[in-house]
């Protein structure tokens, strides 16, 4: 628990800080806290304690990065938009990609910038989310939203087409009923990242277990049946 609490001052903006990286929250923090208008009011290392730290503080805006320990920055986002819908979750990540995009859209994030970008830009970002106005890349969002107008039109679901190459191949070594470790071996990669992997599957479509994904697999064609092998 490395929950670091300050007093808001006046009409600043609240801003709980969580992401697991010490050294970018300290960078952050101090940058932030120039602003005339921003307050750090907490820090928190991983989604669980952030999710604890806005049930107890009720920030204005969560700063929040995606891969975190205990509970990563989507679900933390999801957890936090359906108890406070008041409160702003603005992500800050190193991932350009528009799958992250949409699965946080849907969590209830109102912002998605990335961590190279210029200070001024974060804060530029917060005021905007405080202010109930969305902040996403318009490159990231246009292709997202190409990628859901294409889906619709041909019926399918939009979440298999943001499913990774890696994700794709671990999805049809499901429908084989294959587990974890079989897949480790077959794919040369480490059980670990296998698990990572089948996690980000059922979170993109929206199942909560492996055999749930496997039926939305071959019934939505994610998986064509010629692929099983006998």
């Amino acid at each position: 628990m490395i929950t670091q609490e300050v007093n808001p001052l006046g009409e600043k903006i609240r801003v709980l800080l969580a992401d697991d990286h010490p050294l970018l929250r300290a960078g952050l923090s101090k940058v932030l806290s120039l602003e005339g208008d921003i307050d750090i009011v907490a820090e928190a290392e991983d989604g669980e304690e952030a999710i604890k730290v806005v049930e107890r503080l009720l920030p204005d805006v969560v700063l929040m990065d995606i891969n975190m320990p205990k509970i990563n920055g989507i679900e933390a986002t999801r957890r936090i938009k359906q108890r406070f819908s008041d409160i702003q979750v603005l992500v800050l990540t190193f991932h350009d990609e528009e799958e992250y995009v949409l699965a946080l859209m849907r969590a209830g994030a109102k912002g998605y910038i990335l961590k190279d970008v210029d200070p001024s830009i974060v804060a530029k970002a917060i005021r905007q989310v405080h202010n109930g106005e969305c902040y996403f890349p318009s490159r990231l969002i246009t292709q997202v939203m190409e990628k859901v107008s294409q889906a619709e039109k041909e019926g399918r679901n939009v979440e298999s087409d943001l499913l990774t190459k890696r994700e794709q191949e671990i999805l049809e070594e499901i429908v084989q009923g294959k587990s974890n470790k079989e897949i480790a071996e077959t794919l040369f990669i480490s059980e670990k990242t296998v698990k990572n992997h089948v996690s980000n599957i059922l979170r993109k479509l929206e199942v909560t277990d492996r055999t749930q994904a496997a039926v939305l697999a071959l019934r939505s064609g994610i998986v064509p049946i010629k692929e099983l092998h006998g």
